[in-house]
């Protein structure tokens, strides 16, 4: 079964603040069309998009105090992605949680939160190899 692109939506109070971090600090790329204060990114198997507090709240028809932060997992296809992420993530000025280190089930991860304070774990799993299509796969099916 291949693994399939999981979308996650962040809400923002300062858009190009995250985009100076991703962008400029961590070299992501845009991915995607985007609207008026909001971005996407691809890493891994995830799409990650930023959107203004203040409009992803009215979209969702709530106030803007209950727009939380969650933790956002992103795949990589190698110990040594998470490595230079995390490394990134440092030199960016982002704060590690978590730092890099083997976990049960032979997976490889570390935890950083951004300058908003937006929690992520970059992860790399053994049960995920990169198939031929250079996309991760599920238990290697």
């Amino acid at each position: 079964m291949e693994q399939r692109l999981n979308m996650v939506m962040n809400p923002v109070r300062d858009v190009a603040a995250l985009r100076a971090f991703y962008e400029g600090g961590l070299g992501w790329n845009t991915w995607g069309p985007e609207m008026p204060g909001s971005v996407m990114y691809r890493l891994g198997t995830a799409v990650l998009v930023f959107v203004n507090r203040d409009y992803l709240a009215k979209e969702a028809g709530i106030d803007v105090a209950e727009t939380s932060r969650i933790i956002n997992a992103v795949f990589v296809s190698s110990k040594a992605d998470v490595d230079t992420q995390m490394a990134k993530v440092v030199a960016a000025g982002g704060t590690i949680t978590s730092p890099v280190r083997d976990r049960d089930g032979g997976l490889y991860s570390g935890y950083f939160a951004d300058p908003e304070g937006n929690c992520w774990e970059i992860v790399w799993s053994p049960h995920m190899p990169v198939g031929a299509d250079g996309g991760l796969t599920l238990g290697g099916q």
